[in-house]
Order: structure tokens, then C-alpha cells, then sequence
């Protein structure tokens, strides 16, 4: 495929499935279905909404686009805001926890041969 084009509301929009998750949808914009050699995702959450603390073997860099975040990042605890982007390293456990206002923002990461994310039982906020 040369190229792609869409818009968010063509994209289907999932729960994400991490335990302990919660008020937080993912949607899959460029995949390698598309030839691409990563994946961009599209994540909301709603007011409170979490994505529980887990840990996977890709990279990925979050940009916020909309609203801030509480992110744990290993054992700190950062606070993005609009604009705002983060390197994820693999290996490194993280979660998101969102405040009153929605929240919106991209992530991309690159595709390794294990994809499995793993939860995390410890809280770190």
C-alpha cells in the first residue's frame, strides 16, 4: 500500500483490556496491515479513566494531544499536559492515570516479535 488515509471516527474503538483498566479506549490507526513497519494508536480516557500499570517488550512514545495525565514511569510518577510527549523504553513498567477531563492522545510503537503485554500488580499513585 502507498499510502493510507482515514479519520478517528472509521476506526474502531476498544476497551483496553489490561487489568485493573478502566474508561480507557484504544484505537488502532496505522498497523502493519497498512505495510507500516510500527503502529499508531489513538487512546481516550474518560474522567478517572486508568490504564493499568503493565510492561511489554516494544518501545513507544506517547504525545498528548488533549487534557494531562498522571503517568507512572518505573518507581516515578510524571505529569504530562497538552503537548507534552514521553519515550517509553521496552521493559519499563508504566500506567496512566487521568484526572477530571477527558484525555486524548497518540502512541506509537514499534513491533517486536513478542507483542504480549503484562500486568503489573503494584500502584504507584
Amino acid at each position: 500500500m502507498e499510502y493510507y488515509i482515514s479519520n478517528f471516527s472509521n476506526v474502531k474503538k476498544e476497551e483496553v483490556k489490561i487489568k485493573g483498566s478502566k474508561g480507557s479506549f484504544i484505537q488502532w490507526l496505522v498497523t502493519k496491515d497498512h505495510g507500516a513497519h510500527y503502529a499508531v494508536r489513538r487512546f481516550t480516557l474518560e474522567p478517572n479513566g486508568v490504564i493499568a500499570p503493565h510492561v511489554h517488550k516494544y518501545q513507544e512514545t506517547v504525545i498528548i494531544l488533549k487534557g494531562s495525565t498522571k503517568v507512572c514511569v518505573g518507581r516515578e510518577v510524571k505529569e504530562l499536559h497538552e503537548n507534552d510527549f514521553i519515550f517509553i523504553d521496552s521493559g519499563v513498567e508504566h500506567a496512566f492515570y487521568n484526572g477530571m477531563d477527558p484525555l486524548e492522545f497518540i502512541c506509537i510503537i514499534d513491533y517486536v516479535d513478542d507483542m504480549s503485554i503484562h500486568p503489573v500488580d503494584r500502584s504507584c499513585i
